[in-house]
């Protein structure tokens, strides 16, 4: 039986990547930290789910998840999970740094670590969710861009291990997605968008799934390691 795993399933994008691959697999596994969130999320699919409260920042999170993969066969891992941290360095608190890595790059280098060790469909594929603000020297988010940066190149130097698995690993990294990630600052980056980004709109959650659809489903074997921005060519003219 093959399997799909979402971590991050409750949240914008990982609902919607969800969405993208209903009924791609024959079971879909939803992880999460709101058990509400994830039975939304599944209450939208036609395909087989099932939903499992965890925070893969910890050994018994990332230990539900294996739970219920059991012995079948991993199709497709996407990695929605993350938490946002903005503000100077110097008026961040320790605690907050520290559960930002973890969430963003941490636990999920460490549950990849975990899914190694269970069995891989051929073809199967890795898709981390990173951010343009990897590549980006912002103010005021050098934590979670330092998080995302190190997933981003977790990832793309992961390609090349499990390559010989016939595993793809790839990044896709949303700009300014409407999403309640946002916070308080969507007022001010709707400003900034007008300004930096060519299409001038913000992006949804939709227009980063279907790129996560075609990585998984439809994209060549040859494609991997690679990072595709989902931005509105934000990043083409910085």
């Amino acid at each position: 039986m093959s399997v799909g795993i979402v971590v991050g399933a409750g949240g914008g994008i990982g609902s919607a990547c969800a969405q993208a691959l209903d009924a791609s697999v024959d079971l879909m596994i939803l992880a999460g930290r709101s058990n509400g969130r994830l039975r939304a999320t599944a209450s939208a699919l036609t395909g087989k789910t099932a939903t499992v409260v965890a925070d893969i920042t910890t050994e018994s999170g990332r230990d539900a998840i294996a739970v219920a993969l059991d012995t079948e066969e991993i199709s497709w891992v996407i990695l929605a999970s993350g938490v946002p941290l903005r503000g100077p360095l110097a008026q961040l608190a320790p605690a907050n740094i520290q559960d930002t890595f973890m969430t963003n790059l941490i636990g999920p280098a460490l549950l990849i670590r975990r899914l190694l060790d269970a069995r891989w469909l051929p073809n199967a594929s890795i898709i981390a969710v990173g951010s343009i603000s990897a590549t980006r020297s912002l103010p005021n988010r050098s934590v979670y861009s330092g998080s995302k940066a190190g997933l981003e190149h977790l990832c793309r130097s992961l390609a090349a291990e499990v390559a010989p698995r016939a595993i793809r690993v790839n990044v896709v990294s949303p700009g300014v997605i409407d999403t309640p990630f946002l916070g308080a600052d969507q007022a001010a980056l709707e400003s900034w968008i007008s300004t930096h980004v060519p299409i001038r709109r913000i992006g949804t959650s939709a227009d980063v799934a279907e790129v996560v659809r075609y990585l998984v489903l439809e994209a060549p074997e040859y494609v991997t390691g690679a990072r595709i921005a989902v931005d509105g060519g934000a990043e083409s003219v910085s």
